[in-house]
């Protein structure tokens, strides 16, 4: 009977445990593979359909990447998206008036960029009809299902190929992401760098410290054709109820800052009052620091601007008409009489933030 008891009772136990080690182990796979980067990419073979047509289309791959846990970041990636178009049938009708008429096989790809090599794909067939055959492609690249089960099984493939790269050529990673500095091409290389997942322990390691090790050798400023140092950037101080101009039509605004725990964290927005998309880029981001009640300069242990989070570069996409959060963390402090960060070519000082 005593055993029986113990019996039930460490059953109940595994019965509790489970579930709460099942959500935490998804939460912290979910953490993991937010990294990843893969870039959606038209080859030139598609220059022979109507350009609107492809934006669709490429839009359609930016959903299937996010959707699935993945950054879908434009630029010098490891990894790219790109689709292959096959015309299953295509006719203009008989009506009047006249209509154009297709049904296609669109094929996704998820391959590496240099080697070419393909690690997943998924296919779909679509149809579509239009008075032009813009309107034709427009439509039936309108159908494809981003949410479908085929796309997440793809993208879990991809997933665990990419991790098999990081954990079998991490070296080639980095090596390559030091040519791109090479070249000058910073925001490039840290991009790359970047989007190793924690879950490659070892690599986001040595990728953080090559990141740094970038960071600290790149110029302050590297949009401009002449970069600037700290005592050539024009100073601006900011009272904290100001939204102030960063520069190319965005603007920055403090918003409340408070303890966590042993972090002291100061939350502000981003606004781009832009037409398009606008790519922000924030440099040197361990340059960041406060002064405490003491007169100490504490340095910033991390900046998150939307889902994206570093203490070394971040490039963060901001859509028009919707704030951006930017979060600042630093080391506890009582008060804070000054936070100073560059972003452009200025440098921004905001004095007595309350906590």
């Amino acid at each position: 009977m005593k055993n029986l008891i113990k019996r039930l009772i460490l059953l109940l136990i595994i019965a509790v445990s489970i579930p709460h080690s099942f959500g935490q182990n998804s939460a912290a796979q979910s953490d993991d593979f937010k990294r990843i980067a893969i870039a959606p990419t038209l080859s030139p073979e598609l220059n022979n359909y109507p350009q609107a047509s492809l934006n669709i289309l490429k839009n359609k791959m930016k959903n299937i990447v996010s959707l699935n846990g993945m950054s879908a970041l434009e630029g010098s990636n490891i990894f790219i998206i790109y689709p292959q178009i096959s015309v299953i049938k295509s006719e203009v009708t008989a009506t009047s008036p006249a209509m154009y008429a297709l049904r296609l096989e669109v094929i996704f790809n998820v391959a590496d960029f240099y080697t070419g090599n393909v690690y997943a794909s998924a296919a779909h067939e679509v149809a579509g009809v239009g008075r032009t055959e813009q309107v034709a492609y427009n439509a039936a690249f309108q159908q494809i299902p981003d949410r479908a089960g085929k796309y997440k099984v793809m993208m879990e493939k991809a997933k665990t190929e990419i991790i098999g790269y990081y954990n079998t050529h991490c070296d080639l990673a980095i090596s390559r992401a030091k040519s791109l500095a090479a070249q000058r091409r910073w925001s490039d290389a840290l991009d790359l760098l970047n989007s190793v997942p924690p879950v490659s322990r070892e690599c986001f390691d040595k990728a953080n410290l090559a990141a740094e090790e970038i960071a600290r050798n790149m110029p302050v400023i590297i949009p401009t054709e002449h970069p600037v140092d700290d005592a050539q950037a024009k100073a601006k101080e900011v009272e904290t109820q100001d939204m102030v101009e960063l520069g190319n039509n965005v603007f920055i605004r403090y918003k409340s800052a408070r303890l966590i725990g042993d972090i002291t964290t100061v939350y502000f927005e981003l606004i781009s009052r832009n037409e398009d998309d606008f790519d922000q880029h924030f440099y040197r981001i361990y340059e960041t620091f406060i002064i405490n009640e003491k007169g100490e300069e504490l340095r910033i242990k991390q900046m998150k601007v939307g889902k994206k989070e570093s203490n070394y570069y971040i490039k963060a996409t901001l859509i028009p008409e919707v704030n951006t959060e930017l979060v600042c963390e630093f080391p506890k402090v009582k008060e804070i009489k000054m936070l100073r960060f560059m972003i452009n070519d200025n440098l921004f000082r905001f004095k007595n933030i309350v906590l």
